[in-house]
């Protein structure tokens, strides 16, 4: 099961007493889910589709609750990409409902389709919440965390798009975007505690808790192998720094005996050979009486110099 699956599951799940909060739910399902079709004379017939079978049960009990609609819940099967079933409700002169919902409104005798958020409907916050639920339920996806961190909420217009936007993010601070896909608009979240936040906002708690687990999971991992990475960059500087020092050094042995430095550089061109893995710094610590980082360092490009300087008199 996807995790919008799971996410949509809980949500529809979630019952609430308030009138007001469910038509602020069922607003929002029908608003990104719902489709009109014109039945003639100034008549609007709504035809309501979703692929989730515990939110097309959810959009049945509401109808019934609100305004004691016995929709017919009719099973297809979604032979495109091999999808899962999908679920449609079809009513028939749903202009009052769509109206009630803020869905429509009615302008010189004629019906019109609202570009607006029903602010009528969501004057307060437990609305709010359940209208934004009601959005992610008929519209909304949720990648899962291991993956990528990514919610969306397909819509149908720009300018509802960027009312939302504006809506859910003076709200609650979601940090929400706008961008276009075909002929939809899609409001996306992708910084994962904004997400967290969302689902928060929406109700989806054990979700949310699940979605957190594997988060920490992942970031832990990250967090790990890029320690692992440096640690390892590290190791391959100092073991080439090495290699290149002791091939200096047994140059000038080679060329003109180790007696050719003085002693300071002597003493650390010994350390060296001696402690072919050892860093700067603990070569330092070695070393009486102990020197620093930069000052080991210091010495060992000196050495190189002199044995540059040996092969160039050479040729």
């Amino acid at each position: 099961m996807s995790f919008s699956s799971t996410a949509k599951n809980e949500l529809a799940r979630i019952r609430t007493e308030g009138r007001c909060c469910n038509r602020a739910e069922l607003s929002g399902i029908i608003r990104v889910s719902g489709a009109l079709e014109f039945g003639g004379k100034n008549m609007m017939n709504l035809r309501i589709v979703t692929e989730n079978p515990a939110v097309a049960r959810l959009i049945f009990v509401l109808l019934k609750k609100l305004y004691q609609l016995n929709t017919e819940l009719i099973m297809k099967e979604n032979k495109v990409l091999n999808k899962h079933h999908s679920y449609e409700m079809y009513i028939e002169n749903a202009n009052d409902l769509l109206t009630d919902l803020g869905i429509l409104r009615l302008k010189s005798n004629s019906y019109l389709l609202s570009d607006d958020l029903p602010f009528d409907i969501l004057k307060k916050n437990c609305c709010k919440k359940a209208y934004i639920r009601g959005i992610f339920l008929g519209g909304g996806s949720l990648s899962a965390p291991e993956k990528s961190y990514h919610l969306e909420l397909i819509t149908h217009n720009e300018f509802y798009a960027s009312q939302l936007v504006g809506f859910i993010n003076d709200l609650y601070d979601l940090g929400s975007k706008v961008t276009v896909r075909k002929k939809n608009y899609i409001v996306y979240i992708k910084e994962s505690e904004k997400i967290v936040d969302f689902l928060n906002v929406i109700g989806a708690h054990q979700t949310l808790l699940e979605y957190e687990n594997i988060r920490i999971i992942k970031q832990m991992r990250n967090n790990v192998n890029r320690v692992v990475n440096c640690e390892t960059a590290n190791l391959t500087k100092t073991a080439d720094a090495a290699f290149e020092h002791i091939s200096a050094i047994e140059h000038i042995i080679e060329s003109v005996g180790l007696d050719y430095l003085d002693d300071r550089l002597r003493e650390i061109a010994e350390l060296r050979l001696e402690n072919p893995e050892a860093t700067l710094k603990e070569l330092g610590e070695l070393m009486t009486p102990m020197i620093g980082k930069s000052g080991v360092n210091h010495r060992l490009k000196k050495i190189i110099e002199i044995s540059e300087q040996i092969t160039k008199r050479k040729d």
